[in-house]
């Protein structure tokens, strides 16, 4: 079938957009630059010949893009992350029309498969030790949860009214071949470059390719409705860092916190943010959900799509030797990729 993917040119579209050229699909892209889009893809002649220039919110755009469409997957959304909850409820305005815009209008066509992707953030977790796709939205969520709800609310709306709607939750993504280092790559970038906090509770990852697997197995099974939750197995940060130091083959430097010390850095940070240049990484936000994350099941998605997500220590492995290999981890650093015979396995 013809699959339309908007993000065809960030890291969670580019792995998906493979998956689904792999399993025999045509895809066509809806892209804001197309220059960024025929470098990526100079490789790949089948997405290039069928790709659409435009935004998201662009009636005339959409419309072109949709055309002879049997699939959707959208995977483009700007997000709202250590900003003030107006600048985050305009995003969350943004994001709301381009999924009218883009979603209904692939309804009104007859696209009978679509798949969103949300974010694990926009779950509540409140009281849970493990976390289903049964899980409210967050209430006066924090702003990058804000910038992503009001989506979330019209599209669990029309799953009621029996939409073929798919919504995907991944918590941060990581793995080998992103486009321009997301966050959560920047993440390990910087463990790597520096040292690796630990804390209390814990967190989990998913590998891009088994949620581009995901994705794949949305647009193929039959259309219906559905919540999957796609995340990698928990790991307490002790653990992690003991597979992050195998991966690169060294022992990285530990810094040891009490969650409660790194969350008031967090609350700091929002407050100085306005006068000075802060890290995005601290903020309430993101400390929360480093000190208090709660174990996400997947389950469901192996249950029903036959999906099992790759051992952790493989996805780290990937994504160490990748950023290695592509110069994105300082070269002085016995990393075992750039200095092979130093490091230790």
């Amino acid at each position: 079938m013809r699959v339309l993917v908007t993000g065809g040119t960030g890291f969670i579209g580019t792995h998906t957009v493979r998956a689904l050229l792999g399993s025999g699909h045509d895809v066509r892209l809806l892209v804001r630059n197309g220059e960024k889009a025929r470098k990526l893809w100079a490789h790949e002649p089948r997405v290039l010949e069928d790709l659409v220039v435009g935004k998201i919110t662009s009636g005339p755009a959409t419309v072109d893009a949709l055309r002879e469409c049997q699939g959707l997957v959208h995977t483009a959304a700007p997000v709202a992350l250590a900003v003030s909850r107006s600048e985050a409820r305009a995003v969350a305005r943004d994001n709301l029309r381009a999924v009218r815009m883009l979603i209904d209008r692939a309804l009104e066509d007859g696209v009978e498969r679509i798949v969103h992707l949300s974010t694990t953030a926009l779950l509540d977790t409140s009281g849970l030790k493990v976390a289903t796709e049964d899980a409210p939205i967050v209430e006066g969520g924090d702003t990058y949860a804000l910038s992503k709800s009001a989506p979330e609310i019209h599209l669990r709306r029309l799953q009621g009214e029996g939409a073929p709607v798919s919504i995907v939750y991944p918590p941060g993504v990581i793995g080998p071949d992103d486009p321009g280092l997301s966050e959560a790559m920047t993440g390990i970038q910087q463990f790597l470059q520096a040292s690796v906090v630990v804390t209390s509770s814990g967190f989990q990852t998913v590998d891009v390719r088994d949620l581009a697997a995901v994705h794949l197995a949305l647009i193929e099974r039959k259309p219906e409705p559905g919540r999957f939750i796609a995340a990698g197995r928990y790991l307490r940060w002790e653990e992690f860092a003991e597979l992050l130091d195998r991966a690169a083959g060294i022992r990285l430097p530990r810094i040891n916190l009490p969650g409660r010390a790194i969350r008031f850095l967090g609350r700091l940070g929002d407050r100085l943010r306005p006068l000075i240049e802060v890290d995005p990484s601290i903020s309430r936000e993101a400390t929360r959900l480093a000190t208090q994350w709660v174990e996400f099941d997947s389950s469901h998605v192996t249950a029903e799509l036959g999906i099992r997500f790759r051992d952790p220590y493989e996805t780290l492995n990937d994504t160490v030797r990748w950023l290695a290999e592509k110069g994105h981890v300082d070269p002085e650093r016995a990393l075992r990729f750039t200095h092979p015979g130093r490091g230790r396995n």
